[in-house]
């Protein structure tokens, strides 16, 4: 009877050990606009304020980086999770740098000091052709608040949501998602989820049926995962991190401690197998000795 208590609180922790710990009840959901583009080369010009004394220049290397994480994340999504999503490696936004406006193009991106509402610090303003289809994009983008100015990382994550609602995405219910309507200064950059890249995918639903497209209006709706998607956040490249995130020696030793906590947890989980084995192998023998005795 001992052994038996014994076995069953060694079996409880190793159980323990490998059911994960759910982080949040909020089911995580997105908004879609009810629009969507008519093509899949999306085209982008940026319009940087070098003649301002406020402007910072790694507002533009922010830009970049935000362009080509949604265009990462749309191609690691389209490949990894569903090849039902397959249509959406067809998604390619390009980017052209220009100090004035020029006609011709999807999405323009530009900044001011101070936004007009000054509790906003960008906006995503479409230029929609009935019933659905947008025709161009206007993101306006703000430096500063009335106590904060943004750096490279803030305005990453800003351009990151902009970009999400340019592609006909609304806002989020979840706080740690990237399209959530609050914005709070960040030290990192905000990854991609695969509820954002779900969303695109629903926007863009039309490509899979085409060049038959009998409705190609998304619809204004709520959506949330498909029970066979995590929620998850899709891997950012090292290239398109901002230099104060990249590794530096407090971040090296967190990734060393990282690893010394992971092979504890394994040891500890070899030395409760190995207790395990020996106490059935005892019981066993027990068994065996009452047999012989008997």
């Amino acid at each position: 009877m001992r052994n038996r208590w014994i076995f069953t609180i060694i079996l409880t922790i190793i159980l323990s050990i490998q059911t994960p710990v759910t982080q949040t009840q909020i089911q995580p959901s997105i908004d879609l606009q009810g629009y969507t583009w008519d093509h899949t080369n999306i085209t982008i010009l940026i319009v940087p304020q070098n003649q301002h004394s406020w402007w910072n220049p790694s507002y533009l290397n922010a830009t970049i980086h935000a362009i080509n994480m949604w265009n990462n994340a749309i191609l690691n999504f389209s490949s990894s999770y569903d090849s039902q999503f397959f249509y959406l490696s067809q998604i390619r936004m390009v980017y052209s740098i220009s100090q004035t406006f020029e006609h011709g193009f999807d999405i323009y991106i530009t900044w001011q000091e101070e936004h007009t509402d000054k509790n906003t610090i960008g906006t995503s303003q479409p230029l929609i052709q009935l019933p659905c289809v947008i025709i161009n994009n206007t993101i306006i983008l703000g430096t500063k608040t009335k106590t904060y100015v943004l750096n490279e990382v803030d305005m990453q994550n800003v351009v990151l949501h902009e970009l999400g609602h340019a592609l006909g995405l609304g806002h989020s219910n979840y706080a740690n998602d990237i399209m959530y309507p609050k914005y709070s200064p960040k030290g990192n950059v905000t990854a991609l989820s695969t509820l954002d890249l779900y969303g695109v995918a629903v926007v863009f639903e039309w490509l899979s049926r085409y060049p038959q497209m009998p409705n190609i209006c998304p619809s204004k709706t709520s959506l949330v995962l498909p029970s066979y998607i995590r929620y998850e956040y899709l891997p950012i490249a090292y290239d398109d991190l901002p230099p104060q995130t990249s590794p530096s020696y407090k971040t090296a030793i967190n990734f060393i401690l990282d690893i010394f906590n992971s092979l504890y947890a394994i040891l500890l989980l070899v030395i409760l197998l190995v207790l395990l084995a020996i106490i059935i192998k005892k019981l066993q023998t027990n068994e065996t000795t009452l047999k012989m005795i008997s």
